[in-house]
C-alpha cells in the first residue's frame, strides 16, 4: 500500500469529479481584507503577511486573465503537466469577496472567459459572504465550484488571541450558508496558533466537521516578516511547534475527518523571504512524507477513528484513478 492511499487529497477529488487530472492555478484579484483596512480593525490577524498569499503576480501589474495566461504557457512547457486540458481557477490572496457585489460580479465574469477553465476555489472570510454573494457563485456554469474559508480555530478566545476579528459562530453560519447555496465549502484550519494546545486543535477539527464542509486545509502557523506574531516570537511569548509535534499532530487528525472529506493541503506553504520561523516550515514535501509515513507506520488513515473504523476506503479509490 503507498502511504499516500491513506487520506482523501484534493488531487484525488479533482480527478474523480472531472475524469482527467486538473491543475490548480493561483490567482490574485486584490481584493483586500476589512481586518486591514480600518473596517474591522488595521494591521489584520497576528500572522498575516501584509503581501498576503498567491503569486505576487498582480503586483506585478498582470490581470487575472493575464494570470491565467501566464501559468497556462508555464504548464505548457512542462512535462508533467504539459497535457492537461483541464484547471481550476484558485482565487487566493486576501478575501476575495469582500467588497460590493458588483466588483464579484466584474471577476465572475472574468472566470467564465477563462480558456480550460473547469471550475473555481475562493478563498474569503466567513465574515464576507452573505447570501447574494454565494448566490452569485453558484449560479456559475462550472463543474466544480468551492469556497474556502479561513476559520482557523472555533475558540474565540484564540480567534480573539490573534486578532481574527469574526467569532466560531460566524465560521459555523458562513459555511452553513454557503452549502445552502449547493457550493463545495473548505475550512482552512492552523495548528500551533497561541495559547492552544494539540487538545485544542483536535476540537477545532472534530467541530468543524460536524458541519456541512467537503475539504479541509491544514497548515501549520509559521513567523512572517513584519507581523505582531515576529514580536512575540522574538519576546519569547509565542513558540513555534516543532517539526516532530507538527506531523504527529496531523496523524491524530486525520482519522478524526470523514472519508468523504477532500484534505486540499497538509502543510501550509511560506512564500519567498516572508519565514522567520520555523525553519521546517520551508520543507513542504519532507513534511507531507514525514505525515504520510507516521499514518502508514502506525495503521491509520483518514476517517479511521470516524465514518471507516474496519476498512481503508482508498486503496480501492486511487487504483480506479490510476487509470484515468
Amino acid at each position: 500500500m503507498k502511504p499516500h492511499y491513506l487520506y482523501y487529497s484534493f488531487d484525488a477529488w479533482l480527478k474523480n469529479r472531472h475524469g482527467a487530472k486538473v491543475q490548480k492555478i493561483s490567482l490574485d484579484g486584490r481584493f483586500g481584507c476589512p481586518n486591514r483596512d480600518g473596517t474591522i480593525q488595521h494591521g489584520g490577524c497576528t500572522f498575516c503577511n501584509a503581501d498576503g498569499s498567491g503569486s505576487g503576480l498582480m503586483q506585478k501589474g498582470l490581470s487575472i486573465t493575464e494570470q491565467w495566461q501566464y501559468w497556462l504557457d508555464k504548464f505548457a512547457k512542462s512535462d508533467r503537466l504539459k497535457n492537461t486540458k483541464n484547471f481550476l481557477a484558485y482565487m487566493q490572496s486576501y478575501s476575495n469577496t469582500y467588497g460590493s457585489l458588483e466588483k464579484l460580479k466584474n471577476l465572475t465574469d472574468t472566470l467564465q472567459n477563462l480558456e480550460k477553465c473547469v471550475g473555481f476555489s475562493v478563498g474569503t472570510r466567513p465574515d464576507c459572504v452573505d447570501e447574494e454573494k454565494l448566490r452569485l457563485l453558484a449560479s456559475l456554469p462550472f463543474q466544480t465550484k468551492w469556497i474556502e474559508f479561513g476559520v482557523q480555530s472555533m475558540h474565540d478566545r484564540t480567534l480573539e488571541r490573534i486578532r481574527r476579528g469574526h467569532s466560531a459562530e460566524c465560521s459555523k453560519q458562513a459555511v452553513l450558508l454557503a452549502h445552502k447555496h449547493g457550493l463545495n465549502v473548505c475550512v482552512h484550519l492552523m495548528a500551533g496558533l497561541p495559547g492552544e494546545n494539540s487538545a485544542d486543535f483536535l476540537n477545532t477539527v472534530q467541530e468543524v466537521c460536524r458541519l456541512p464542509i467537503d475539504g479541509v486545509k491544514l497548515h501549520g502557523l509559521y513567523v512572517c516578516k513584519n507581523t505582531k506574531l515576529e514580536e512575540e516570537y522574538k519576546n519569547g511569548t509565542y513558540i513555534p511547534m516543532q517539526e516532530e509535534e507538527y506531523v504527529n499532530l496531523i496523524c491524530d487528525a486525520l482519522p478524526l475527518i470523514p472519508s468523504h472529506i477532500a484534505i486540499h493541503r497538509l502543510t501550509a506553504d511560506s512564500q519567498g523571504d516572508e519565514l522567520i520561523a520555523p525553519g521546517w516550515a520551508k520543507l513542504k514535501g519532507h513534511v507531507v512524507r514525514g505525515i504520510e509515513s507516521l499514518l502508514f507506520q502506525e495503521g491509520k488513515w483518514q476517517g479511521c477513528q470516524n465514518d471507516v473504523p474496519s476498512e481503508n476506503p482508498y486503496t480501492a479509490l486511487y487504483k480506479k484513478l490510476e487509470r484515468l
